[in-house]
């Protein structure tokens, strides 16, 4: 099998690493034995032929990798990849068999997806002659003890629950050291599939205005079947079970239209069991996550968070896209922690407003906002079903103010300092130390400011244009604070604060170059001041040093941004 084949691999590879007369060719012969087993581990074999077929000078060496499959005592079937991509873009690779693989007492006929940590398989079962899913660990005899105890976890958790809307597991073991379970096979597709054929979809699909719902777009169906999900997800909080990866790609819908929740690899069960999450330790899918989840404090994640994760489905099943979403789930998780979606009714206007409110009670921040139990949630569907007045309110006039400034932070903040420089020139203007020729221009230049501030939140709120519009809202900003600047009595005095605030408040958008060009604009700006505003009174070594600080300012700013867009790889990449 596959597996002794990766092994005798490796031992081929460390026993040779040793040797200390080794040539040229044998160590390109040795790192191409490395990297033979690192797509083997990957489960690649398709780069694994090409490897061979780029190393034809190598051929005596290439034969013997060849004939690991003999070695094993099996030969693998010939077999079909093709790609597919995370909701990251990340690509994946899945296979499809041109003849079963014999597995114990089953027979793999296809594989039907993989994730972090499994791989999935449509299986038929010999003895009693059924179709069933098997999932085994994806690092197949390389898994960890931590890999393997999670493996175990979910089999156990899964397989005490009988619901009919939770996927059943029928038998656990293992065979030549690969630890495997069997589970109900589910005819049909997942809810993301589902999802993403009820939209249209323009090549970009991280633009906002570019998903469109079909004709068919059903909210009662949407709504019946979040129902169901709820009622599932209430079943397990009764058995003390958080399921912690709720999302599309885990629930299967079968030919009926009744979907079915899977994947408890990310479970946690709270009563008689141990819990091995550590605390800051993140674990689930970014877009779906509740905050708390996304903070990695493992000591809050309740109930609750699954509830926020049922919130998070049913707003992708109304909008075609979940929540949030950015480029890299570093961005994701802070828009999770910090941001607020917007309303699924500005993604597609098809949305009722009752449904909305529901969706959004889901997706509160504050955990004791949320509905209080899936079973709550459940019941507010079954009311909208029924066309009943929901339990979910409209949101009061304060919380309105909170979910905008967290919506769009960017625009509040701007806004916010703008009405304070506003009140300092017009009171200054009133105790006559602003001379009156300058406070008309002043107030026209802020007000301007302001409203070039709404216009880049309304631009930026196009996800497709927001790459290009930060770096132009910085600039801008540099360019309206030296025009304002230029018109006061003292350009380099105090108020000259504003440039370092401004290379500051762009690291907020975790763009290194964002920051680095804010920095060069800011001192563009402040050396076009020195030249045509100088002051007398400041010394003459005052702007050089003004000038280094504002460079230190923007290098710190950038490093510390560059360092955390670095340490989040370590989240990108593990698997989970």
């Amino acid at each position: 099998m596959g597996n002794r084949r990766m092994t005798d691999a490796a031992k081929i590879s460390e026993e040779s690493s040793g040797d200390p007369e080794m040539s040229s060719d044998d160590s390109l012969a040795y790192e191409l034995l490395e990297q033979y087993t690192d797509l083997l581990h990957r489960g690649d074999l398709a780069a694994c032929d090409q490897l061979m077929a780029d190393n034809p000078e190598l051929a005596s060496v290439m034969k013997c990798l060849a004939g690991l499959d003999r070695l094993a005592g099996d030969e693998l079937p010939s077999m079909v990849t093709h790609q597919t991509g995370d909701e990251f873009g990340n690509p994946q690779t899945m296979t499809r068999f041109d003849e079963p693989i014999e597995f114990g007492g089953f027979e793999l006929l296809e594989e039907l997806g993989r994730g972090g940590m499994g791989i999935v398989f449509r299986a038929r079962q010999k003895d009693l002659d059924r179709i069933v899913a098997l999932k085994m660990i994806l690092a197949n005899q390389f898994a960890t003890d931590e890999e393997v105890h999670r493996f175990h976890t979910e089999a156990r958790a899964a397989g005490s629950l009988r619901h009919p809307h939770i996927v059943g597991i029928h038998e656990v073991g293992a065979h030549l050291g690969q630890h495997y379970f069997t589970m109900d096979f589910i005819e049909g597709q997942s809810l993301a599939e589902l999802s993403a054929q009820s939209f249209h979809h323009s090549a970009s699909l991280q633009d906002d205005h570019k998903s469109q719902p079909l004709k068919s777009f059903d909210v009662d169906r949407i709504a019946r079947c979040m129902r169901d999900i709820a009622q599932a997800v209430n079943f397990l909080h009764d058995n003390d079970i958080i399921h912690r990866d709720l999302k599309p790609a885990n629930i299967l819908v079968d030919t009926e239209g009744r979907p079915h929740v899977t994947d408890f690899g990310l479970a946690k069960v709270l009563a008689g069991g141990e819990d091995h999450t550590r605390s800051g330790q993140i674990l689930g899918t970014p877009s779906f996550m509740a905050p708390e989840q996304a903070a990695g404090r493992a000591g809050t994640v309740t109930s609750g968070s699954d509830i926020y994760s049922l919130g998070a489905i049913l707003y992708e099943l109304l909008t075609g896209r979940p929540p949030f979403r950015e480029e890299t789930p570093l961005d994701t998780l802070v828009q999770v922690l910090e941001g607020e979606p917007m309303l699924p009714s500005h993604r597609n206007r098809q949305v009722p407003p009752e449904l909305e409110l529901i969706c959004m009670k889901c997706l509160e921040k504050d955990l004791a906002r949320r509905y209080a139990t899936a079973e709550e949630l459940a019941n507010d569907l079954e009311r909208f079903l029924k066309r009943e007045p929901i339990a979910a309110r409209p949101s009061g006039l304060i919380q309105k103010f909170r979910r905008w400034g967290r919506r769009e932070p960017a625009l509040v903040t701007h806004l916010a300092s703008l009405g304070v420089a506003a009140t300092v020139v017009h009171l200054s203007y009133l105790a006559s130390t602003v001379k009156s020729e300058f406070h008309a221009p002043i107030m026209s230049l802020i007000l301007s400011w302001a409203a070039c501030s709404v216009l880049f939140q309304k631009l930026m709120n196009r996800e497709s244009l927001a790459t290009a519009i930060r770096p132009i809202w910085s600039g801008v900003d540099v360019a309206f604070l030296t025009a304002v600047l230029y018109l006061a009595d003292e350009p380099l005095g105090p108020p000259s604060i504003g440039y370092p605030m401004l290379i500051i408040a762009s690291g907020l958008f975790f763009r290194v170059r964002v920051v680095w060009f804010t920095t060069a604009v800011a001192l563009i700006g402040y050396v076009y001041l020195v030249i045509h505003r100088p002051d007398d009174n400041v010394p003459i070594h005052y702007p050089y040093i003004y000038g280094g600080v504002l460079a230190i300012v923007g290098l710190v700013i950038g490093y510390q941004v560059y360092r955390v867009r670095a340490l989040s790889q370590y989240y990108e990449n593990r698997q989970l």
